[in-house]
């Protein structure tokens, strides 16, 4: 009977939703959709918010086209989702704090940089407390000949394809995040959290496989070798190319922006790009423990 409950709310989360105000336009089968009809210069209406919040969640990650923000605006978007969350990596990102905006980071990269931000797969922060809910991006200079794409995969759809053996497997398993893994591991101190290895989203209801090779060390239940084992087949299984995507960026006639809910995130930079960034903690995905 679980089974067929299951099937009846994967059939129901696919149809096609209908908006009033904005339009949807799916980018893959599972992961992704441009929104059109909007203006994110200018404050937006309840409706407007809950569509767009509605589409975030039945879409994973949202792309806006044509849009050229400025700091006041980027921070309004995020308010209307929750709290502007305050970035944990201290002195050891490659990003800085836009004065007055203390929750936006901004960073540049080009052929001289030593490292890109991102390159690993990764789910921004995961090694936090309480992660952020959602990632706010907005990038404002494009690469003339091609790259600073950013690529996303859906930890959801990734779950929903694993045996009903592993999905047993890993409920109830825990895994330790380490912020030392993923930023300049001499410039601060960063924390280091526990979160299960599975979580659930609290509105829709799917269940998402939370580790990523940038932040998670270890599995804590099992033995180092079977932690690693594991996670290498998730890492591996998550980067598939059947529930990712590519995205894009494209120049003015317009700026970009993107709003990623829980989804696993690879950036790829080639050229001179900049990019600005803002993360909100409206509320923790249910399941995650605090160590």
């Amino acid at each position: 009977m679980s089974q067929i409950r299951e099937q009846v709310r994967d059939h129901a989360r696919d149809q096609v939703r209908e908006y009033d105000t904005i339009t949807v336009t799916p980018c893959t089968p599972h992961i992704g959709a441009e929104i059109g009809n909007i203006d994110l210069t200018r404050p937006l209406s309840n409706r407007q918010v809950e569509e767009v919040h509605d589409a975030i969640i039945a879409r994973g990650v949202i792309f806006f086209r044509n849009q050229k923000i400025d700091f006041e605006s980027h921070e309004r978007l995020v308010r209307y989702f929750g709290e502007p969350h305050i970035h944990v990596g201290g002195k050891g990102t490659a990003s800085t704090i836009v004065s007055g905006h203390p929750a936006i980071r901004k960073q540049y990269f080009d052929a001289n940089s030593k490292r890109v931000s991102g390159e690993e797969w990764h789910s921004d922060q995961s090694c936090a407390e309480i992660p952020p809910m959602y990632s706010v991006l907005y990038q404002e200079i494009i690469p003339p000949n091609g790259g600073g794409d950013t690529m996303f995969a859906s930890a959801y759809k990734a779950y929903e394809e694993l045996s009903p053996s592993m999905k047993t497997y890993l409920e109830g398993k825990t895994a330790t995040h380490d912020g030392a893994r993923g930023f300049d591991k001499k410039a601060d101190t960063y924390p280091v959290s526990v979160h299960p290895v599975v979580i659930r989203h609290p509105e829709s209801g799917r269940k998402a496989l939370f580790v990523n090779r940038e932040f998670t060390s270890h599995i804590n239940e099992v033995s180092a070798g079977e932690s690693r084992g594991v996670l290498e087949f998730l890492y591996d299984h998550i980067a598939r190319p059947h529930w990712n995507m590519r995205f894009r960026w494209t120049p003015i006639r317009s700026r970009s922006g993107t709003i990623a809910a829980p989804s696993i995130m690879r950036s790829g930079t080639i050229g001179r790009t900049f990019v600005r960034a803002i993360a909100c903690s409206s509320k923790a995905l249910s399941g995650r423990r605090r160590k």
